[in-house]
């Protein structure tokens, strides 16, 4: 079976899962790393985060998962708006105090990039690491990009580790800034223009 038919909508029901998988899979990311250096309050934070960071994808059926957890991508549709004071509450509650001022700055630096015109966001996407290499994070990134091309919509994400950049890179997404603030690692705002 081809890996694109393991695709499937997300729920809520799916949100522990998934707040597995990306905790598995971002545990080595550099940015995400610097903010929540301690093992175990990453653990904590992080299954909290993807609820509050991505609600709206579960809430508008934007939220995919592909074979038994092997991967998720969770994208924001044109209009969806995040909830910030539950997101600052849990940054002020587990980031390394020592980077709250920078991350704060970085966010707003980072997000100048964002479009203004309606698009696609992509929030997360993850792809369980003792799964990576067998085209799962490929085959998510192609079926939300069909719905972006359907609706002729640009599509945008903020990459946090340089490594993932020449994957993004391959399926259009342009690099539009290294952004730097501080002693924390780069984020990469990058934009895949509507098709």
């Amino acid at each position: 079976m081809d890996v694109s038919e393991q695709i499937r909508t997300a729920t809520w029901a799916d949100e522990k899962a998934i707040s597995a998988l990306i905790g598995l899979a971002f545990a080595t990311d550099p940015f995400v790393r610097r903010l929540l250096p301690d093992p175990y309050t990453y653990l904590k934070s992080n299954a909290k985060y993807v609820g509050l960071s991505s609600g709206p994808a579960f809430d508008n059926g934007s939220a995919f998962v592909i074979g038994d957890m092997c991967g998720a991508a969770l994208w924001l549709p044109p209009g969806a708006v995040v909830d910030s004071e539950p997101l600052a509450a849990l940054r002020d509650q587990y980031f390394d105090p020592a980077v709250l001022d920078d991350f704060a700055g970085l966010i707003k630096k980072s997000g100048t990039y964002r479009p203004d015109e309606p698009h696609w966001h992509l929030t997360l996407i993850a792809v369980d690491p003792v799964k990576c290499g067998r085209g799962y994070g490929a085959a998510l990134m192609s079926h939300a990009l069909d719905i972006c091309d359907r609706d002729r919509l640009p599509a945008y994400l903020e990459s946090t580790n340089p490594a993932n950049l020449s994957l993004y890179k391959r399926f259009g997404f342009e690099l539009l800034a290294e952004v730097r603030l501080g002693a924390l690692p780069a984020r990469y705002p990058m934009r895949r223009q509507a098709r």
